[in-house]
């Protein structure tokens, strides 16, 4: 049971700190994502947390059928916490990040 958890847990991780780094990235914008709730992202982490858990679980899965039993389970782990980190930085690069002219404001 433990194992089926994890994917789930860094799927929390993973979103949490792909919107801190996305919210890092728009705070200095004039408009848009830099609103002091963070509407924008607040509203779209479920659905972040919820696309990244079904990969999660997915590539356990895919994990858990493709590799031998003999398979060491530090194996399984790391690749597990690669995959979430990939998954995270998708999901930070794709909030995407504000245009800053030479004046000063961005643009979307």
């Amino acid at each position: 049971m433990g194992w089926f958890v994890t994917g789930p847990l860094l799927a929390v991780a993973g979103t949490v700190l792909g919107t801190a780094l996305a919210s890092q990235r728009w705070a200095d914008c004039a408009h848009g994502m830099d609103a002091p709730t963070r509407t924008g992202f607040v509203m779209i982490m479920p659905f972040a947390w919820i696309g990244m858990t079904l990969l999660l679980g997915l590539f356990q899965t895919i994990l858990v059928a493709v590799l031998p039993d003999q398979t060491e389970p530090e194996v399984k782990w790391v690749a597990l916490f690669v995959a979430a980190c990939v998954l995270t930085l998708l999901y930070s690069f794709g909030m995407g990040s504000p245009d800053m002219t030479p004046d000063g404001s961005c643009v979307r």
